[in-house]
């Protein structure tokens, strides 16, 4: 029977593997971190993996596990972000041994990206809220500052971040 890989465990991948499981599909779930799907009663098989987020290794691993587990097409379902560019960046190489639904990068690109979704949207015609991108300069004196707070004692870090207290006499609002 033909079943899911359900790439990523958390919430998103929690849904999609109880959504499936339901239905009777065998669901293998491969995550790089200590997710919730994995405990799932609906979760049929579980990888761990070292990791996720570097697109190369994501694949590399994915194509083993579905060798070794002898998961030749099945469906891949990734939930998040990076796994959706690992997927439709190698499309063609994960077919070899997967279902993938998810579409090629010249498709996916342009909702990746806000600036290439208004890009199109506005070659099309359709209207777009104004937006700004403001480039950001880091230069050495300000990654310098960086580490130096970074560096502070979780005392310290408090205190910067702690909101003032309001002055004496000050009126407040309180929630009840």
């Amino acid at each position: 029977m033909v079943g899911a890989v359900v790439i990523g465990g958390d919430y998103q991948g929690l849904g999609i593997v109880r959504s499936l499981g339901r239905q009777g599909i065998p669901v293998c779930v491969v995550d790089d971190e200590y997710s919730i799907s994995r405990f799932s009663r609906y979760a049929t098989r579980f990888v761990s993996v070292p990791d996720l987020r570097n697109e190369r290794a994501a694949v590399d691993r994915l194509i083993e596990i579905g060798k070794r587990g002898g998961l030749d097409g099945w469906i891949l379902y990734p939930t998040r972000e990076e796994l959706v560019a690992a997927l439709s960046h190698n499309r063609e190489e994960l077919s070899q041994v997967f279902r993938v639904p998810t579409p090629d990068w010249e498709t996916v690109k342009w909702a990746w990206d806000k600036r290439n979704t208004y890009r199109l949207a506005q070659e099309l015609g359709i209207p777009t809220p104004v937006t700004h991108y403001p480039e950001i300069s880091v230069n050495s004196r300000s990654l310098t500052a960086l580490r130096r707070l970074l560096r502070l004692s979780p005392q310290s870090r408090s205190i910067l971040f702690t909101p003032p207290k309001p002055k004496h006499g000050a009126r407040t609002t309180t929630r009840s």
